[in-house]
């Protein structure tokens, strides 16, 4: 059976693993990022590929930025700042001698739905990862959208308030990402830094009503963007991911809150979407880099 190494790039670590043809992983392993040249990143995956990589397919790639993951084309980098318009695939797979594939993290978490998780055999949908920031995927005729620019699912960005004329600050990651969980626990509770795991803590060992209230309106906030989502969409199916989909409660505050707010609709008659959580968590970027690698490299049709 066929070997992949995945490696996903964050702005801290770099996280790999190796898995075979079915998602099993073999191995997997954790490093601090070096972000600041080409060079220090380039030792770093070469000490990661000499350590697990014998007998591997190739190398898949997750990484953030502006990705053109057919050309293996970086636009952008994130945090990797030296990224400006390179053919990273390609310079990478001559220095590795093994193929090598790019793909934005983001777009990653949702392959990985999309091949072997939530959004398997789903005709049109998207994917919404809760974290600092609000990664996002869409998925149209059972296929990724990457954009005209590569930046589909750039939910983070999506403003709120038409009246704003100028700067805002109101957009979809202050409202649903870190900071807006504990901005809507706080006015709810007066509780401050609490994060998701305290929240629900506090929820269920104390039934504190007021930490509820806040998640609950954290999960209005959220509904409110799937609600216009669904409007340009039409999807069949939305799956939530980051850390605090791992709670149970939290999908059935949102599940709650999205019937809320299509029941409410000014103008009804926009279709209601299923809302599930993300199969793969820890481990959807690594599983969305390999499916990329299966399309790109090996021409699979799944």
């Amino acid at each position: 059976m066929k070997k992949y190494l995945a490696i996903d790039l964050g702005g801290t670590a770099i996280k790999y693993g190796v898995a075979d043809e079915e998602m099993n992983f073999l191995s997997k392993g954790k490093v601090d990022s070096r972000t600041d040249s080409y060079e220090s990143f380039l030792e770093d995956l070469k000490k990661i590929l000499e350590e697990c990589g014998e007998g591997v397919e190739g190398v898949c790639i997750s990484m953030p930025g502006m990705i053109d993951r057919i050309k293996g084309f970086a636009y952008t980098g994130g945090a990797y700042r030296w990224v400006k318009q390179i053919p990273l695939a390609m310079q990478l797979k001559e220095e590795l001698g093994l193929p090598v594939t790019i793909c934005n993290d983001a777009k990653a978490a949702a392959l990985a739905e999309l091949g072997f998780g939530n959004l398997k055999d789903i005709r049109n949908g998207i994917a919404i990862i809760l974290g600092t920031g609000i990664g996002g995927a869409v998925i149209i005729d059972g296929k990724l959208l990457d954009g005209s620019h590569y930046s589909s699912g750039e939910f983070s960005f999506i403003q709120e308030d038409k009246r704003a004329k100028e700067k805002s600050m109101e957009v979809f990651a202050m409202t649903n990402g870190v900071g807006g969980l504990k901005k809507a626990i706080q006015e709810a509770s007066g509780l401050e830094d609490i994060d998701g795991l305290k929240a629900f803590k506090l929820i269920k060992e104390e039934n504190n009503e007021a930490v509820l209230q806040g998640v609950k309106d954290f999960c209005w906030y959220l509904a409110y963007h799937i609600y216009n989502l669904q409007c340009v969409i039409d999807a069949n199916r939305i799956v939530i991911g980051g850390g605090i989909s791992n709670e149970p409660m939290f999908i059935d505050l949102v599940k709650e809150a999205v019937d809320g707010r299509f029941a409410q609709a000014i103008f009804p008659g926009i279709p209601q979407p299923e809302i599930m959580v993300c199969r793969y968590q820890s481990d959807a970027n690594l599983v969305g880099a390999i499916f990329n690698f299966m399309q790109m490299v090996e021409g699979r049709e799944f």
